[in-house]
């Protein structure tokens, strides 16, 4: 009889361990469902940003701050803009998104202009392909309380 009780709660204790493992196991792959959901909406925030980065004109940046989710050349000590918890200047982001992602949103960041390949503005006469506009690209997707994720590409324009 003392035998069988022992065996019970050795027996009890081992599928309650088995049962943390499960709830444990679940957990994580909820969070990684989510974090997948996420960064694929983000990505798709980036794709449509990028794009609006290669049609922007001189007359789509604005002199300061930011406007349509365009913005203004940073200034260098400045706390950059995408970790600054009260920068309101995203744009949300029309690209279609993975059903019960949350919407994602972009900024593109006039980042001045540089050469396409090393020496180019060296030259005399520089070619008219040298000097490109570039642009930092970043795109967010966050969830309360869940998965955020941001993603950035420096872009040269076309």
């Amino acid at each position: 009889m003392m035998v069988s009780l022992v065996l019970l709660v050795v027996v009890t204790l081992i599928a309650l361990g088995s049962m943390r493992g499960v709830v444990m196991q679940a957990r994580m792959s909820g969070a990684s469902h989510d974090r997948s959901l996420t960064f694929q909406a983000a990505e798709a925030a980036l794709r449509e940003a990028e794009a609006r980065a290669a049609a922007a004109t001189a007359a789509n940046i604005p002199a300061a701050n930011c406007n349509d989710g365009y913005c203004a050349t940073p200034a260098p000590n400045a706390t950059p803009r995408w970790r600054d918890d009260a920068f309101a200047g995203w744009r949300l982001a029309a690209a279609s998104a993975p059903a019960n992602a949350p919407a994602p949103e972009a900024i593109v960041e006039d980042m001045g202009t540089a050469p396409n390949w090393y020496g180019c503005n060296n030259s005399v006469a520089p070619s008219p392909n040298c000097l490109r506009p570039r642009y930092r690209v970043t795109a967010r997707s966050t969830a309360d309380g869940r998965a955020t994720v941001v993603l950035q590409s420096q872009f040269a324009a076309p």
